[in-house]
């Protein structure tokens, strides 16, 4: 984790994702999972060039279950998109490239 990325659990969600004063992008991932390997870097790399305008945070997706469920994540590495405590309806999973990140995060902060 750099200091553009935090990662967070369950328990901070509400604070952290839904209570932000900035729009949030929420990365849930897994462990052995190579597209969300290959997706550390682009997310890294896109937080650090939107530092300050958005949130971007991190959650092991097996070790929030609960959370995941109630969200309808059901793969790795899913990204949300928050903005004043509601989700976007657009997702990015999968092979995610770098400037479908960008673009998505650039219509949040609109």
């Amino acid at each position: 984790m750099s200091d553009h990325v935090h990662e967070i659990d369950q328990t901070r969600f509400e604070a952290e994702v839904l209570g932000a004063d900035k729009p949030v992008v929420l990365d849930f991932f897994s462990t052995e999972c190579p597209p969300c390997e290959a997706l550390a870097p682009k997310f890294e790399a896109v937080a650090e060039q939107l530092a300050g305008k958005a949130k971007f945070m991190k959650i092991f997706r097996q070790g929030n279950r609960e959370l995941a469920q109630q969200l309808g994540v059901t793969g790795s590495p899913t990204l949300l998109f928050f903005k004043a405590g509601k989700e976007l309806s657009e997702r990015l999973t999968g092979d995610i490239k770098r400037s479908e990140i960008k673009s998505t995060v650039e219509k949040l902060l609109g």
